[in-house]
């Protein structure tokens, strides 16, 4: 091969193109660079990490000292509270060592541990077992056995021996767990902790003497006891206790998950997903069948209606298989009280409502079997109903207002409270908020993965502006 051959040049017995040379210096400096990149970025992220495991380790410090200050000695909260110094210790350490990519998520551990303890006690009443989130209608709390009858209000903090009576009203009421309790009207319970046993931690719960619950569990499960049985509700489901004492029959269902009844007899049930089983006396009797959750077809969520004389609007469900008949309710109160529509026993799958009024409004459908068994109710949807003036105002291109005041953590549940405009229609991970007349909104979410998560939050006005924003939330399994 010749040495003078234009455009390459001669190595020992080898040729490289003068063109191939050019190629591989480009590529070797965009290696280079591509290095010094990663270089750069690596130190740029150790650096935020240490300033966030920085941060995160002072906040633990003045929670601690906070903590050990207000708590009492033997507190509900003891097991959480030691929980929250070991994983401080630990943060330390790492902290120490230089890893701050394991210090950051055991400060993190540490510190939403001490704001779930310390949060207990920062609502009226001082600390406690669990918080009401949402009110409406006549409910009562009484504060022990020698206690006043008084209302109950939203961000009350419930106590272990605390009483809940609902008349013609329902609550929702969240456990420091994480747990969830929609509290039906007509009930009565008694806030317990069991501290022996299988959960030798302490796990709370809750004695009925009448009425009904549904709940929606986090990662401990939940217990539910009644004057002849104990429900335990496995971790991640749900499930209904309901107990007629004029009857002296009380019926458990598990709609998710997994549900274990025992009766004062010894008498052991394992439900799983769509069973029910019912106590007469101190009888308990076999697992029946429930039917699914209806799927609801129309309208679609956040529908909007305008108010114009006979308008109607129609709603219609899947047909759920050997379920004959079905329950409806529509409401403005998304706890379903003083329904405006409450039908129990509907052959069809479709509903044809006259449209009288402006508002929000919620609807929902359950399934019947032909046992005359029901099943879960559907997810809830809402629609809206304005005046036909305020539909298509083109002239309004801006988002309505949308902001968080406060999100509280319970374990994987959060609680979302903001203000948007009056009217407006919000969602908080893909699931309505029902907004007050003042614009103000209160959200429970339920966030399953582990870690860091973004909640989307949406607000859309009558002319079809939209404002969004993502809250981020942090879930540690305890």
């Amino acid at each position: 091969m010749e040495s003078n051959q234009r455009g390459a040049r001669t190595q020992g017995w080898y040729t490289v193109s003068l063109d191939t040379l050019r190629v591989l210096g480009g590529l070797g400096l965009l290696l280079l660079l591509a290095g010094g990149g990663w270089l750069g970025w690596r130190v740029w992220n150790e650096r935020a990490l240490e300033r966030e495991a920085g941060f995160l380790l002072d906040e633990v410090r003045v929670l601690l000292e906070r903590a050990s200050r207000e708590r009492p000695a033997t507190g509900a909260f003891s097991e959480e509270y030691e929980a929250a110094r070991a994983s401080h210790t630990e943060a330390q350490a790492a902290w120490e060592q230089r890893d701050f990519a394991v210090a950051v998520p055991l400060a993190q551990r540490s510190r939403n541990l001490l704001l779930a303890v310390l949060g207990s006690g920062d609502a009226p009443g001082g600390r406690g077992e669990a918080q009401f989130i949402a009110v409406q209608g006549s409910v009562e709390l009484r504060r022990g056995d020698q206690g006043e009858w008084e209302p109950a209000r939203v961000r009350d903090v419930l106590r272990s021996g605390d009483y809940v009576k609902t008349a013609g009203g329902s609550a929702e009421i969240v456990f420091l767990d994480g747990t969830l309790y929609t509290v039906r009207p007509n009930t009565l319970f008694v806030v317990t902790r069991e501290r022996s046993g299988p959960d030798a931690g302490g796990s709370q719960a809750i004695s009925m003497e009448y009425g009904w619950v549904n709940l929606d569990t986090a990662k401990r499960g939940g217990r539910v006891t009644t004057p002849r049985a104990e429900a335990r509700v496995g971790s991640d489901s749900e499930a209904a206790v309901s107990v007629d004492a004029a009857g002296g029959v009380t019926r458990f269902a598990a709609y998710r998950g997994e549900v274990e009844v025992t009766s004062e007899a010894g008498v052991t049930r394992r439900l799983g997903p769509l069973e029910q089983v019912t106590q007469t006396g101190a009888l308990l009797a076999e697992a029946e069948a429930l039917p699914g959750a209806p799927l609801l077809l129309e309208p679609g969520s956040g529908h909007q209606s305008s108010l114009d004389g006979g308008r109607e609007l129609m709603l219609s469900w899947e047909a759920v298989p050997g379920a004959p008949q079905y329950a409806l309710q529509v409401s403005r109160s998304r706890l379903f009280v003083d329904n405006l529509i409450d039908v129990e026993s509907r052959s069809t799958t479709a509903a044809r409502l006259g449209l009288r009024g402006e508002g929000t409004f919620e609807w929902r459908v359950s399934a019947r079997s032909r046992a005359g068994l029901q099943g879960p109710w559907s997810e809830p949807r809402t629609f809206r109903v304005v005046a036909a003036s305020r539909v298509g105002d083109r002239g309004d291109t801006t988002p309505p207002m949308l902001e968080i005041d406060q999100v509280q953590a319970y374990g994987n549940m959060f609680i979302f409270h903001g203000r948007t405009e009056p009217g407006a229609v919000v969602t908080v991970a893909g699931e309505t908020a029902p907004v007050a007349s003042d614009g103000s909104f209160t959200k429970t979410v339920q966030v399953a993965r582990d870690g860091w998560n973004l909640v989307e939050l949406t607000a859309a006005d009558a002319s079809g502006n939209v404002e969004r924003m993502r809250h981020r939330v942090f879930v540690e399994t305890l």
